[in-house]
């Protein structure tokens, strides 16, 4: 193919500012903390829905926000405020408006004999309908989505990395078909049971996809004999983004654990030519084409 070059930087929306600082978070009250995994999963993921109403907080899709846990440090300070991406279209959840959630995971981990507990990731599992969270943010600007429907969306998640994303499709579903950008998702997990947003438990990917917005899904761990990857995925239906990188207005997002970026990263690089990619990355990452949040 030939390299994608000479694209102008592409228009977004001023996303709004930091409105509530670390410093000086708001409170709001918990309205719902649903798990989406099965009960005798490993993998621990919830949907925590939070009021903002009473409170000047406003974001757009693609930004995150601030939780900041209670208590204090080890130097007896609050404790550090912790980003996550907001999983809801900027009007809110469909039933009411001033509602926002969170899509998160329970950490939890071994190191030798001992076992360490996520601070806030635990915390925020753990509310119940009523208890009051301090927030902040919103944070980030880059990563948020144009409205522009000519821009054609290509998206890869792995993980709690898919909240974003289903901000994305729920703010273009209710749009008319020709205001609506094309989506195409490549979305990772280990199996059906954690693949959240999409599957049994909670389908709210599954029912605005169509023509326009695509899902490609790739899970590592359901057959244990075809381990696939989002990276697999993308290098076995890359028809899509050819096609989108033929159009030359495109926006690509990457959002998940840290380190999956390179697989893709590597049929990125197979699509548009070897000899050319670095040079075509570069000016993709100054022109805001290429967007990543890993971690």
């Amino acid at each position: 193919m030939e390299p994608v070059t000479n694209l102008n930087p592409l228009e977004r929306l001023e996303a709004p500012p930091m409105l509530y600082k670390p410093s000086s978070p708001v409170e709001v009250t918990v309205i719902e903390n649903t798990r989406l995994t099965p009960e005798n999963y490993s993998e621990e993921i919830r949907h925590i829905v939070l009021d903002l109403k009473g409170t000047d907080y406003r974001y757009l899709e693609g930004q995150s926000m601030g939780v900041i846990a209670p208590g204090e440090d080890e130097r007896g300070k609050p404790n550090r405020v912790r980003l996550y991406s907001i999983a809801s279209p900027a009007m809110g959840e469909p039933e009411n408006p001033s509602h926002v959630a969170l899509c998160v995971k329970r950490v939890v981990f071994e190191e030798g004999q001992d076992t360490f507990y996520g601070l806030c990731s635990n915390y925020l599992c753990d509310v119940k309908p009523g208890d009051k969270v301090k927030i902040s943010g919103p944070n980030g600007k880059r990563f948020v989505m144009p409205r522009d429907p000519e821009v054609d969306l290509l998206l890869f998640a792995a993980g709690t990395g898919i909240a974003p994303f289903r901000a994305f499709f729920m703010r273009l579903s209710g749009l008319p078909a020709e205001e609506r950008s094309n989506i195409v998702l490549y979305y990772g997990s280990r199996r059906m049971e954690d693949h959240v947003y999409y599957n049994d438990l909670n389908n709210d990917l599954g029912n605005l996809a169509d023509s326009k917005n695509v899902i490609h899904s790739a899970l590592s761990r359901q057959d244990p004999k075809k381990k696939m990857h989002v990276q697999d995925r993308f290098r076995l239906e890359p028809g899509p983004v050819e096609e989108a990188l033929k159009r030359g207005k495109f926006l690509i997002y990457i959002c998940g654990i840290k380190g999956m970026e390179k697989g893709i990263e590597d049929v990125f690089r197979d699509i548009v030519g070897p000899d050319s990619w670095d040079q075509t990355k570069q000016e993709w990452k100054e022109k805001t084409i290429w967007n990543q949040e890993v971690y």
